[in-house]
């Protein structure tokens, strides 16, 4: 796993976010989760990234008992089969990226 903060004065913009992703080769899909959400404890099949643009993302890390919450612009890269869950704790909504590449495509 690997966290990235995000260290500037002002948060980064979605385009800008998304064209990191892709110029990294990666698929990008946009999220926005209502707060309250919560996903379970799951894994995913290939490394996969969160990046939040807007609001905050709880992701927890069962194994290991570490809870990290992410901000605008901060990147969360979870190995592949590395259980997690995530949630949406904070006032409002959360906007985010999830990135991944299959490595079976060509």
């Amino acid at each position: 796993m690997r966290l990235t903060r995000w260290n500037k004065e002002t948060a980064p913009s979605l385009e800008a976010l998304r064209g990191a992703l892709t110029g990294e080769g990666y698929s990008v899909s946009e999220w926005t989760d209502p707060s309250g959400t919560v996903y379970p404890v799951h894994t995913h099949e290939f490394l996969e990234i969160r990046v939040v643009v807007r609001g905050r993302l709880r992701v927890g890390l069962p194994e290991t008992g570490e809870e990290i919450v992410l901000g605008p612009g901060d990147r969360l890269d979870l190995p592949a089969d590395v259980p997690h869950w995530a949630d949406v704790n904070g006032d409002g909504a959360v906007v985010y990226l999830c990135a991944s590449k299959d490595p079976h495509k060509k």
